[in-house]
């Protein structure tokens, strides 16, 4: 039997020639059905980023994705993410709404999981290849399965104003007992200690992770978050939940009268102005107190829960954003997400967010460096370790009773440690009765 020469089709063209004409058509019919399936394609991004600094990041992504297929364009929507976000997701969704993109750790949102409104990424080469830990793939999972694109990490602690420090002769604290004293000290000094802006529910949260989470993790209780939510822990009778809230008392103690009226943005340029030495604040408002003020010098520190030096670096995935297949295009917005995390130094350099990967550029803050070397380092307490995160209604209910506890101290209203777990027992029991 003769085999048939294979290195020319009949008609004397070569199989080389052949083979790469067939690619090249096969890759120009790939281009223009993604950039000619509609004249004009809308991207919409539901998000909660306050922070100018991060808007101006995404506009820049989308900008330069825009400038690379001209035919899609992007409407972002903004929620606040500690008032209404989750609702307003929700209420958009049921009302047959489609946003392509969708910010938020899908652990948050079991119902969207289970209805088919975000994409499984468990097998996405973009996020494989970036080589990430389980902590932060967890952050970006639910029930095992990936839906998340995890963009950064966001943490937690203090922001302090180098140049009263260095005017008033005040050292950084090192332990529980130097923090408290330092507050006493600002305060004898007519210098308020703290602006915080707990008109944003999320900050009443923040101020109590860091001894919780950390006091957690330590205890081997990964699944204290699971237990809560199911019933079958009480926040009363977990000693570090009590520890948290009485830290979070003892930084209170010299409130200014505009904690609680404060949004983040008011908060901020009272602190960037120089009316405060020290402000309680998460990673994600770096670029926003540069924007305010570029000659301002930030110094950070990790607060401090004990005299014992106990205290780690928090971490979270903060941007982390779901794709809808449900929604038109959705073959362009999981391109699209793939793009952003594919321009990772570019969005980190306008937002000052550190990244997951660990990955920095000469054009970050040493202290956004220094955030990324360390969660490089191992040497944290991660969200994502916890075998589950609260879900958005449990979220809710904790951060209005953080929020209730907050504002009794700051007013003197006089809740108690013990009121104020027995509240979030009660809470977390109604949001039970309703599911």
């Amino acid at each position: 039997m003769r085999l048939r020469n294979l290195n020319h089709l009949e008609g004397g063209i070569p199989m080389k020639k052949f083979l790469a004409l067939l690619m090249a058509m096969a890759m120009l019919l790939s281009v223009c059905s993604f950039a000619m399936a509609e004249d004009d394609i809308t991207i919409t991004v539901f998000h909660y980023m306050a922070q100018d600094a991060k808007q101006a990041g995404l506009k820049a992504i989308e900008d330069a994705y825009t400038a690379l297929h001209p035919n899609v364009k992007f409407n972002n929507v903004y929620y606040n993410q500690g008032t209404d976000y989750f609702p307003q997701l929700s209420t958009a969704l049921s009302s047959g709404e489609k946003p392509n993109v969708i910010m938020g750790n899908p652990g948050l949102y079991p119902d969207l999981v289970e209805e088919g409104f975000v994409m499984d990424l468990t097998d996405n080469e973009t996020i494989k290849a970036m080589g990430l830990p389980a902590g932060d793939l967890g952050d970006v999972s639910a029930n095992g399965r990936i839906y998340g694109f995890p963009i950064d990490f966001k943490t937690w602690g203090v922001f302090y104003n180098t140049k009263i420090f260095a005017d008033n002769g005040l050292e950084v604290p090192k332990t529980l007992t130097e923090l408290n004293a330092l507050q006493d000290k600002l305060a004898a000094l007519g210098i308020d200690p703290y602006v915080h802006s707990f008109n944003d529910a999320v900050y009443g949260d923040i101020e109590w992770r860091n001894t919780f989470w950390t006091r957690a993790i330590a205890a081997g209780d990964t699944d204290i978050f699971e237990r809560l939510m199911a019933g079958t822990a009480k926040w009363v009778d977990i000693p570090y939940a009590a520890e948290a809230l009485e830290n979070i008392a003892a930084r209170l103690t010299h409130a200014r009268a505009d904690a609680m009226s404060n949004t983040q943005d008011m908060a901020l340029e009272v602190f960037c102005s120089g009316g405060a030495a020290m402000r309680y604040d998460g990673s994600w408002n770096i670029g926003s107190m540069l924007n305010k003020n570029p000659q301002f010098e930030i110094g950070y520190f990790l607060v401090p829960i004990d005299d014992e030096g106990s205290a780690k670096l928090n971490v979270q995935v903060d941007q982390s954003f779901m794709v809808n297949p449900q929604a038109d295009h959705a073959d362009v917005a999981l391109d699209f997400m793939e793009y952003w995390l594919s321009q990772g130094v570019a969005w980190s350099e306008i937002s000052q967010m550190p990244l997951n990967t660990g990955v920095v550029s000469d054009n970050l803050l040493p202290m956004v460096k220094t955030l990324a070397e360390i969660k490089k380092s191992g040497d944290i307490a991660h969200y994502g370790n916890f075998t589950k995160p609260f879900t958005s209604a449990f979220t809710t209910a904790l951060r209005g009773e953080l929020t209730s506890f907050v504002e009794s101290c700051i007013t003197g209203g006089g809740m108690t440690v013990t009121q104020a777990l027995e509240n979030l027992d009660n809470a977390f029991a109604d949001v039970r009765a309703l599911n």
